[in-house]
């Protein structure tokens, strides 16, 4: 079972000009096969939105139905032509319901694919595609600019089969995969030291333990307050990675792990605190607000405070307005 989280915000400079999000991410799940797609507008084309959003849908749907097809095809540019025609296909069709040229439809896209044990990732133009592997974070491809500086290659470009990357192998060691868009590469990408930033890797993480309505929702306002003021450009991401199939949930976890997450690892906690910050977690299963759990606890707000503080550090708990929530699964 793999988890997928999806992020898209309108950049600070579509605000200002009334241009909408023209980044897309679409995750889909059939015939036991996960795919998930980002594509990213041409900033010059006006439609690049409704491309974008075509593109991302569309191969998804493709790699769904004809995984194993493309996996087995030895003839890379066999791939490519195939999976770019078929695209193309399609833009084509919604240029003339939009009465639009093609290359207003413009956008970069990247992909992944998972089905048992295999992976398929395409990247067409800039972006970057992260993986997970073992405990490390790593670069499955890089950006892939055009011609001229501050250019990059889209899904309708001419030269899109000569700059267009298609990766297969089999995961062993890969729990998840990252796509995401240059504008949020302005934040979890050092171009100098072609790098990803640790903080994409605890994303990752997070997603195996936490649950996922509750990580997609804490991103989208961690993409809204903090990330989009790194650029004026949109910016997206998407996620999808495996399970954690030795995490059973917090309340099934011995001490020392529970310890751990509570950010206790080299510190005692005492019997009671432990047992306290287990009867908040689980109460806070359901919403409520720091006066119920004070109650629930037999503690004053400025002590239940305390506790409450250590779990929104350690992202075991979310904050929406004056309502808090656990963020953990408890139990599977």
């Amino acid at each position: 079972m793999w988890n997928t989280i999806q992020c898209a915000v309108q950049g600070r400079g579509h605000i200002k000009t009334e241009t909408p999000c023209q980044d897309k991410t679409y995750a889909l799940f059939k015939n036991d096969i996960y795919a998930i797609a980002l594509a990213d507008g041409a900033g010059s084309a006006k439609m690049s939105h409704y491309g974008a959003e075509y593109v991302t849908k569309q191969i998804c749907e493709v790699l769904t139905d004809d995984f194993d097809m493309y996996y087995a095809e030895e003839d890379g540019s066999a791939i490519k032509r195939k999976i770019v025609n078929d695209l193309i296909d399609g833009l084509q069709k919604i240029a003339i319901n939009y009465g639009c040229d093609i290359k207003e439809l413009a956008s970069t896209l990247l992909v992944a694919a998972v089905k048992d044990d295999k992976y398929i990732l395409i990247h067409i133009g800039d972006g970057v595609i992260g993986y997970l592997k073992d405990d490390e974070i790593k670069i499955a491809s890089h950006p892939e600019n055009g011609e001229f500086v501050n250019t990059t290659v889209f899904v309708t470009s001419r030269d899109v089969l000569h700059t267009m990357k298609i990766i297969k192998g089999k995961l062993g060691n890969i729990h998840g995969f990252a796509l995401m868009s240059d504008g949020t590469e302005t934040s979890f990408y050092n171009k100098k030291d072609k790098l990803l930033a640790p903080a994409l890797k605890k994303l990752m993480k997070l997603s195996q333990i936490m649950e996922v309505s509750c990580l997609e929702r804490e991103t989208m306002k961690s993409f809204e307050n903090i990330i989009k003021n790194n650029t004026t450009d949109d910016c997206s991401i998407i996620l999808l990675v495996e399970e954690d199939y030795s995490f059973h949930g917090y309340n099934l976890l011995p001490r020392k792990e529970k310890e751990i997450m509570l950010g206790y690892s080299n510190a005692l906690l005492s019997k009671k605190r432990m047992q306290r910050f287990g009867e908040i977690l689980n109460f806070l299963v359901f919403p409520n607000t720091l006066f119920s759990v004070s109650r629930k606890i037999y503690l004053k707000k400025k002590y239940t405070m305390k506790y409450i503080d250590v779990l929104l550090e350690q992202n075991l708990i979310v904050k929406n307005k004056e309502i808090y929530q656990t963020a953990v699964i408890m139990e599977k």
